[in-house]
């Protein structure tokens, strides 16, 4: 069926304010909207897509957390889920080769406590096609005799993107650039929120309306206020919006800035983050808008990802057509 131009647009903004209220408009709300949607010449689009990014970010903030709480048989088992079989991992000691050659090497850090500071991080198509992770980060350790150490890293992990999952770790070399002073500050809560949040992103911007995925990321009595007018509460809602606007677009990109995480307690952290999204309806018209978002976040240390409890959002600059 072809939708007509404006009612298009109509729609474009229902998914981008998140609202999933279906209702007809009359000419007069129409108007009204199409008044919001401004069309400026100037504005700057970014043409990236960020899927490959995000679905890699999310595997890269996933390697820290083993080390940040007490292992166990589970959360070993989910660190095994971020390695091709043929693992190498380099350091300035030693190199491990194959996954199953890994877990024998964490029993050094038993009693550990371990921070990651993630400082940069860039994810980089390389001219053959493949994909990596290059980081810096803020190493901070206490050993189980008191002993205090703190090291800054660089990082490159080398990705096969070639699954339709999450991209695995193929290579991961660690490289100390120097020793630092700094007072331990635990960072567990940072890269397990950062890692939800990216893999969030990359789900919702594969556009394909597959709601499975996203079951893993949420509790049973989560709630997705998209808008103020209307809430998703039951994976059913969720899987009608999936397939709703978003099926319309071709494009769809987040930019995530001015990230802040707190710990409400051990279990439940909160994140706002704004988002500059830029979109492609399948006719070719680029769009743009900025929002800001508040996530309740709640964490079992033994599950892949923590889940998301609830999402408010609301909009800093309204949607606009960009040539």
């Amino acid at each position: 069926m072809i939708i007509k131009t404006s009612k298009t647009f109509l729609f474009l903004i229902l998914i981008l304010t998140f609202s999933c209220k279906e209702k007809k408009k009359d000419e007069s709300t129409i108007k009204k909207s199409e008044e919001i949607m401004s069309t400026d010449q100037t504005q700057t689009f970014k043409s990236e897509k960020t899927i490959a990014s995000h679905s890699a970010k999310a595997q890269y903030y996933r390697w820290y957390q083993l080390y940040e709480r007490p292992m166990n048989k589970e959360r070993i088992a989910n660190q095994m889920d971020l390695f091709t079989d043929d693992l190498i991992i380099e350091n300035a000691v030693d190199t491990l080769k194959g996954k199953e050659n890994y877990p024998a090497r964490l029993t050094v850090y038993e009693g550990w406590k371990n921070a990651h500071h993630v400082q940069n991080v860039s994810f980089v198509t390389n001219s053959d096609g493949s994909n990596e992770i290059v980081a810096d980060i803020r190493y901070q350790n206490i050993q189980p005799d008191g002993k205090k150490a703190s090291y800054t890293l660089d990082y490159i992990m080398k990705l096969d993107s070639t699954t339709k999952e999450l991209p695995k770790l193929a290579k991961v070399i660690i490289k100390p650039t120097g020793v630092t002073e700094d007072e331990f500050k635990d960072s567990y809560s940072t890269n397990r929120v950062n890692s939800l949040m990216y893999c969030w992103l990359a789900y919702v911007e594969r556009l394909d309306g597959n709601v499975t995925p996203f079951k893993e990321l949420l509790t049973e009595d989560f709630e997705l206020n998209f808008s103020t007018s209307s809430q998703i509460k039951t994976i059913e809602q969720l899987e009608g919006w999936l397939n709703g606007t978003p099926k319309q677009l071709s494009q769809s990109s987040h930019y995530p800035e001015n990230i802040t995480i707190k710990e409400i307690n051990e279990h439940t952290f909160e994140l706002s983050v704004v988002f500059d999204w830029y979109g492609i309806a399948k006719n070719g018209q680029k769009m743009k808008v900025k929002t800001s978002h508040k996530w309740i976040i709640i964490d079992d240390i033994n599950e892949r990802f923590a889940k998301i409890k609830k999402i408010d959002v609301s909009q800093i600059e309204p949607l606009s057509m960009v040539k």
